[in-house]
């Protein structure tokens, strides 16, 4: 039987016993539906993490944003090129402290906001870190390939003790398979577009995954026991170490392509 509620001492014993220490880097995506009703809400959850990794930790989340981009609302396809026009003039930059998160959920919107939570310069694919090393992490974000080497995600796979915590959601919302998917000889490709100083941009990046493959790998990974599970409040989890898993999806992604051509 789960327990009608959960509380922060609750919560630090759930993350010790998942394994996470002082000192440890997390990159977070966590379901507060999921953990269940917690006293203190999101801020509760928030400082569960930060207190388990200790002043020396780094606490990631994505701080991926809408607000510089085509709104999803509209309809291109039924507005005319003077509409259009309108429209695009009006759509804002984007601001590393107003640009609100976008279905990322109220844990990484909380963290967004958090005293000491800096935030990378991408318009739609920030991160979001707090800890000693968050400045020189997120001083480069590449607007192209915007998970690739040249960002965030791409050098956390380098941070000592980088782990990934998935809090009641699947592999399907790990960010870090799309590192992954970015360094591989095969992938998916898509164009970005969005807002940035007052100017229109198109940027090459690798598709949304849409459940296609990134349930795969993960499956394939934990079936190699790479990763473990275990529980936050209600939540079922995934914790795993974070270069392993770029690692271990590169070489995964490469593969399917050979054998099965699945990326084509």
């Amino acid at each position: 039987m789960t327990s009608p509620f959960h509380t922060r001492s609750c919560l630090c014993r759930d993350l010790k016993s998942l394994g996470v220490r002082r000192g440890d880097g997390l990159f977070v995506h966590g379901s507060m539906r999921a953990i269940g009703s917690v006293i203190g809400g999101p801020r509760v959850v928030v400082e569960a993490i930060l207190s388990s990794v200790g002043e020396d930790g780094l606490v990631g989340m994505p701080g991926f944003s809408s607000d510089a981009s085509f709104p999803a609302d509209m309809d291109r396809s039924n507005a005319s090129p003077e509409q259009i026009a309108r429209i695009e003039a009006a759509v804002p930059d984007y601001h590393e402290l107003k640009s609100p998160t976008a279905g990322m959920g109220v844990i990484a919107e909380t963290f967004r906001t958090w005293p000491g939570t800096r935030r990378s310069s991408h318009p739609t694919v920030s991160i979001c870190l707090n800890g000693p090393d968050a400045e020189r992490l997120l001083a480069e974000h590449s607007l192209a390939w915007a998970t690739g080497p040249q960002t965030p995600l791409g050098k956390l796979r380098d941070f000592p003790r980088m782990k990934i915590l998935l809090i009641g959601v699947g592999w399907n919302r790990c960010s870090a398979l799309h590192t992954a998917e970015t360094l591989a000889d095969h992938r998916r490709t898509k164009t970005r577009r969005f807002k940035s100083e007052g100017a229109w941009i198109e940027t090459p990046d690798v598709a949304d995954d849409m459940n296609r493959l990134f349930p795969k790998v993960g499956a394939a990974f934990e079936d190699a026991g790479l990763a473990s599970r275990g529980a936050i409040g209600d939540a079922t989890c995934i914790i795993c170490e974070y270069k392993s898993l770029v690692e271990f999806g590169t070489e995964w992604i490469d593969t399917a392509n050979r054998t099965s051509g699945e990326l084509t």
